[in-house]
């Protein structure tokens, strides 16, 4: 399970733009926004990436990127990116490796499907924000996250 103050499982995945994305690309330019969802068109992921979309400007002023992640396929990720307009990658997680390395499979790995949770790792690879939903029906807003990443700045 990662922690606050470990540093972040590094992955590279594929992604609904057709890129591929690792979390090393990252380091030293952009803080990054690592957010688990439980599944593609769903009205409470939904919700949470279309407020984080609605904020993607402040998210870049601020030196972040956003990558998604659920246990998904290409398809359908390219499916809710599109239906969406989503600025940010979805990436697809085969095997759920990167959800069993930061620990939110669901029911403690019992079901295959990622737990709602966000990351925010600093631009030395470090996590420096986590919070994993008890309930999957909750989700952090965005406010919450940009104040976490002013704080990550100061």
């Amino acid at each position: 399970m990662s922690n606050v103050g470990d540093p972040a499982p590094d992955f590279s995945l594929a992604a609904s733009d057709g890129q591929t994305y690792s979390l090393s690309q990252f380091r030293g330019k952009n803080h990054v926004v690592l957010v688990f969802y439980p599944g593609d068109d769903t009205p409470t992921c939904t919700a949470q990436l279309c407020d984080y979309r609605d904020g993607w400007e402040d998210f870049r002023q601020l030196g972040a990127v956003i990558l998604g992640v659920s246990t998904n396929d290409l398809t359908a990720h390219k499916k809710f990116a599109e239906k969406y307009s989503f600025p940010f990658p979805l990436l697809e997680d085969p095997g759920n490796q990167l959800c069993k390395a930061y620990g939110i499979l669901m029911l403690g790995g019992l079901l295959p499907i990622a737990n709602r949770a966000v990351f925010i790792i600093d631009k030395q690879g470090i996590i420096r924000y986590r919070h994993v939903e008890t309930l999957p029906i909750f989700k952090r807003s965005r406010a919450e996250l940009l104040e976490a990443l002013r704080q990550i700045a100061a």
